[in-house]
């Protein structure tokens, strides 16, 4: 049976490690005024580890990240930022001075100063708890292998500024680029009544950060 829907909403927090339940906690991360790139909700995150604006806060899909590493599918613990967490919405003062809660950064996000703070940086909130687990959805068929192997991991696909839904991420994980050096580990399949053909692209899964991928692991 096919799958409801193919179309990708990014990454979602469901339970922790365990079959815990998870507090949803997010912490604070600063990224740069005008980024070269956009960030959607949803989007796997890292900082900036090269470059002039290093230790600021990017978005991993795509394809060339702002500290001028790999991202999306060409993503790999050998040369790109390792993964700070998930990105959850941002604050910021916009450039006519009002205070502003956004899903998403668009690339070139103009901002003014806060007064409170003395700043004109933009203070994006992050799930960056290294036992959360997330349900994505697969762009391809899931063999009981992938689901059960410890050396096989998945990046998010590449996409562009436009691939978003009012600031939510459509990205999905890409099933055909499987190595130890990717992003995600698939756990099990997320059960969605709806989603959960694991024969046929489009079905929810289940992932949590690879252990040597994350920055916090």
């Amino acid at each position: 049976m096919a799958n409801a829907s193919t179309i990708g909403f990014g990454l979602r927090m469901v339970m922790n490690v365990g079959n815990t339940p998870a507090t949803s906690g997010q912490s604070e991360y600063q990224m740069q005024n005008a980024p070269g790139v956009a960030t959607n909700k949803g989007d796997p995150v890292s900082i900036q580890d090269a470059g002039g604006s290093q230790g600021h806060l990017q978005d991993a899909s795509f394809t060339v990240t702002d500290d001028g590493g790999n991202g999306g599918t060409a993503w790999t613990t050998a040369n790109s930022a390792l993964l700070a967490g998930v990105f959850n919405g941002a604050f910021f003062i916009d450039a006519s001075g009002k205070p502003t809660f956004a899903n998403n950064i668009v690339a070139g996000q103009t901002t003014s100063i806060d007064y409170n703070t003395g700043s004109n940086g933009i203070t994006c909130l992050v799930n960056d708890n290294p036992f959360q687990e997330y349900v994505i959805k697969a762009d391809a068929a899931v063999t009981q292998a992938m689901q059960a192997s410890q050396t096989e991991n998945f990046n998010t696909n590449n996409y562009t500024a436009t691939d978003n839904k009012n600031g939510q991420s459509i990205t999905t994980l890409d099933i055909g680029t499987a190595a130890a050096t990717r992003m995600f580990k698939i756990v099990r399949s997320a059960n969605d009544p709806e989603n959960k053909d694991l024969t046929a692209p489009g079905a929810n899964v289940v992932v949590i950060t690879a252990q040597q991928s994350g920055l916090y692991s």
